[in-house]
């Protein structure tokens, strides 16, 4: 048999440019299939993250500021209901839409509220935009001004994106928590100046920094650094910046260092009987906090007030749902009448009660659970 070189069979090279072209062209049909399911999958995680205020996945730490959030996901459905077409969800994955039904039994009653999301402890941050959400429908209905905590776990980022989403006129005053650990000063200075950059002050009243039981010299230092920043980045609106202590512990010192005096006022630590409580805690803090205030000539606002619903008595007060009832009814009109304040507070905090005691998780109007306390009737008056 005489051998046949391959090369000079035309058929053969026939066959080849034809398994050649085959080839390529699978090949570009696969790289194709790639392209797209890579666009796909790049599409489904821009998504998934849009309702995150930084725009970063779960899990996320922004900056090195916050803790793991190990929540599931905050919105993920891009076929989701909603303005922005994205679907949010609660930190036990139940699907949140942006429609507020009133509630008949809610009225804007309140001056302010404060609020804290359930399970936004640091470092463990449950909360989700989602959660934060549902609250603000359920806040929106009681007032137009919030106070927050702190700005771990995207407090006030989570609740200034909200508010946005939900179209609602609502301010708040987030807080740069201060304690012995200058880290924790440092991580949430950061993040508030990185949320002002991002949304403006449009719905921010004011900064407040510290907490009640750290006031020295180190913290107006801190103070003046935080409103030398602000007034550094040429907002138009006045930010003004103050801390908040016991309105015991407002004095010279106090007033000079901040813009505003922010002070709590709660007659059951005066250990009133609840029949006498609204009227001690007006004539208080005018007689203190609002007077020392007027010489300084500064604004004064009560940062907290309110009564607990269990707990330990402390002499004639005794914390019971009756009495939360009691004092709503004599304080809250009447002090909308008179003065600027801030209940305390919007919902029970089971991780206070777990770290402290089962007072101080027991201020709430709300349980966790976003329900009315049993029984109560919220007021009917509108504050200014």
């Amino acid at each position: 048999m005489v051998a046949v070189d391959p090369n000079a069979s035309e058929w053969l090279k026939s066959q080849q440019r034809s398994s050649r072209k085959y080839r390529i062209v699978i090949a570009t049909l696969g790289i194709i299939v790639l392209l797209a399911i890579i666009g796909g999958v790049a599409f489904a995680l821009t998504r998934s993250s849009h309702g995150r205020p930084d725009g970063a996945g779960n899990g996320s730490s922004e900056n090195g500021g916050h803790g793991t959030n190990t929540s599931p996901n905050n919105n993920t459905d891009p076929s989701g209901n909603g303005t922005s077409g994205a679907q949010y969800y609660t930190w036990d994955n139940k699907p949140v839409n942006l429609t507020i039904i009133p509630n008949a039994n809610f009225k804007k009653a309140f001056y302010g509220m404060n609020y804290g999301p359930v399970n936004a402890s640091f470092p463990w941050c449950g909360n989700t935009l989602g959660d934060v959400i549902e609250d603000i429908k359920l806040v929106s209905q009681l007032t137009n001004r919030i106070r927050l905590y702190g700005m771990d776990c995207h407090m006030a980022e989570y609740t200034l994106e909200a508010i946005l989403l939900l179209k609602l006129n609502i301010t708040i005053v987030p807080t740069i928590w201060v304690d012995d650990n200058y880290t924790t000063y440092q991580r949430q200075y950061n993040d508030f100046f990185n949320l002002v950059g991002k949304y403006g002050v449009d719905h921010i009243d004011g900064v407040s920094v510290g907490n009640e039981e750290l006031q020295t010299t180190e913290l107006y230092k801190r103070i003046a650094d935080v409103r030398t920043k602000v007034n550094s980045m040429g907002f138009k609106k006045t930010i003004p910046v103050f801390t908040s202590d016991l309105g015991s512990n407002v004095d010279a010192a106090f007033v000079k260092a901040t813009d505003m005096i922010w002070a709590n006022v709660h007659p059951y630590f005066a250990g009133v009987k609840i029949e006498q409580a609204a009227n001690w805690t007006l004539q208080y803090y005018n007689d203190n906090d609002v007077k020392i205030a007027a010489d300084g000539k500064k604004d004064a606002v009560m940062s907290e007030v309110g009564w607990p619903t269990d707990g330990a008595p402390y002499q004639g007060s005794v914390p019971t749902i009756k009495n939360l009832q009691i004092f709503l009814d004599t304080f809250i009109c009447d002090a909308n009448k008179q003065i600027k304040y801030y209940y305390f507070e919007t919902f029970d905090a089971p991780w206070k009660k777990q770290r402290w005691t089962t007072l101080e998780g027991s201020w709430g109007l709300f349980n966790p659970d976003r329900s009315l306390k049993s029984n109560i009737v919220l007021p009917t008056c509108i504050a200014p």
